[in-house]
């Protein structure tokens, strides 16, 4: 009998022990930082946009809204973190199905496809009259969410807003379609010159201004990444937006001035500390590292797609043999299946290429906004999410909660069908890095989530 107790006793400190330490509840706290009004800027990383598009269930698990709901835990009198979700298919989005038997990725434009939204083209109407802590918008520059220069006003204005202005006295409308995933935001009307009338149009509004009105008492920071990678995506080719009539002429893919983008930059930055805001910069990663870049290579090619030789069109337009230094981009997949490239007469076009002058390039500016970023972070005394670094890391894999994942095309598990951007298990990786920082330098306990219970690329 004294043994049976003895063993009860026993049992029961044990029990006891593990009420003390393995299942201790803890307190979650937001240190000094206060999340009320958390403010997200950036652009498609930050909208949510995955699989060549912005669509209901994918936006519901972007990056800032993983954050925010973690947030909630540290902070429950936080406001609600609001975002101008779409509907359904949104603008249309790829997904994976059988093609002849084979599993392949479907456009939304393909047979089959997932096609936009009936509700996607008068999405962000309804919405410009509201207010939302999710100012992602897929597409834009840096450069191009101030107003500094002389013809900031026209030429942002146009590319975010568009344009519908109609000339006095002789009626002439003149019309441009803006940035359809800008819509959700009121950039007022673009003032234009037209030879003989003059000036026309409104009163413009940048992106800045809705930085400045949104009351933030904390942001994260991530604009800049298409400053450098619509110029990678494209081979180095342009994509012009042009109007002769009132003198508009913008490459959407130019690699942007790094000393505009230093001035603008620290112009959205400023707006916060002006609010009295705390935050986070977060550095561009290595977009010549993604899978639209590196699916296919040199060896790939002659291993797996019976090349001999591959032959490209480079940045200046010379045809010549490919070396390893040399990017095949995932949009040239077709032209691989009808035997593009393998000889000199039928080279892939400098589009289907980022060649190796066009990748240093694009490599070295990077590192140079980088830089401004970190300075002008460092100057306000905000920390930075080195995401440059961070995603470099995770090219040679890596394991969260007992999962293998790399950065691989489809089979590594991060990054979404388009190969640009990641899958909503890609998007948690990143908010649990954007969290590590934000606890580092606030001393707060936000939770990171499991990325177990976000899916990878749905396979049928």
């Amino acid at each position: 009998m004294k043994k049976q107790l003895y063993f009860i006793v026993i049992t029961l400190g044990l029990f006891s022990g593990c009420k003390k330490t393995a299942f201790e509840t803890v307190e979650r706290t937001s240190g000094t930082a206060d999340f009320k009004q958390y403010i997200s800027v950036g652009n498609s990383l930050t909208q949510g946009y995955q699989d060549a598009g912005l669509y209901e269930e994918g936006q519901s698990m972007s990056y800032p809204s993983i954050i925010a709901q973690q947030m909630k835990i540290a902070q429950p009198n936080m406001a609600e973190f609001r975002q101008p979700m779409v509907s359904g298919n949104g603008s249309g989005y790829m997904h994976l199905g059988y093609i002849n038997g084979s599993l392949k990725p479907i456009s939304s434009d393909d047979p089959g496809g997932y096609q936009p939204d009936g509700s996607w083209d008068a999405w962000g109407q309804a919405e410009k009259n509201q207010k939302f802590n999710n100012l992602g918008i897929a597409g834009v520059k840096l450069i191009q969410c101030v107003n500094t220069y002389s013809d900031d006003n026209t030429t942002n204005a146009i590319i975010l807003g568009g344009l519908d202005v109609t000339v006095p006295i002789i009626g002439t409308n003149y019309t441009q379609d803006g940035n359809p995933f800008s819509r959700y935001l009121d950039f007022g009307e673009a003032e234009v010159n037209v030879p003989v009338i003059g000036n026309i149009g409104g009163t413009a509004k940048s992106y800045l201004d809705h930085v400045k009105e949104s009351n933030a008492t904390f942001f994260t920071c991530w604009l800049g990444n298409n400053d450098v990678l619509g110029y990678v995506v494209n081979g180095g080719t342009p994509n012009l937006v042009e109007n002769n009539t009132i003198g508009l002429s913008v490459d959407l893919n130019a690699l942007s001035d790094e000393f505009e983008f230093e001035e603008k930059y620290d112009e959205i930055i400023k707006a916060f500390k002006n609010q009295g805001a705390q935050g986070v910069c977060s550095t561009l990663p290595n977009v010549t590292s993604i899978p639209f870049v590196t699916t296919f290579t040199v060896a790939s090619l002659k291993a797996d797609y019976n090349y001999n030789k591959v032959w490209i069109t480079d940045l200046n337009e010379n045809v010549r043999e490919a070396t390893e230094e040399d990017y095949i981009l995932l949009h040239a997949s077709e032209g691989i299946s009808n035997g593009r490239g393998t000889s000199q007469a039928t080279p892939f076009t400098n589009y289907d290429v980022l060649d190796r002058d066009e990748a240093t390039l694009a490599k070295n500016h990077t590192l140079k906004l980088n830089g401004i970023i970190r300075k002008i972070a460092g100057s306000y005394g905000y920390p930075i999410a080195d995401m440059y670094t961070y995603m470099d890391n995770l090219s040679a894999g890596y394991t969260f909660e007992g999962i293998d994942m790399d950065i691989s095309y489809i089979q590594g598990g991060t990054f979404s069908l388009d190969g640009i951007h990641p899958n909503p298990r890609g998007y948690a990786v990143v908010a649990n890095e954007f969290i590590r920082v934000i606890n580092a330098a606030y001393n707060s306990n936000i939770p990171k989530v499991s990325v177990g219970a976000y899916r990878g690329i749905l396979f049928p």
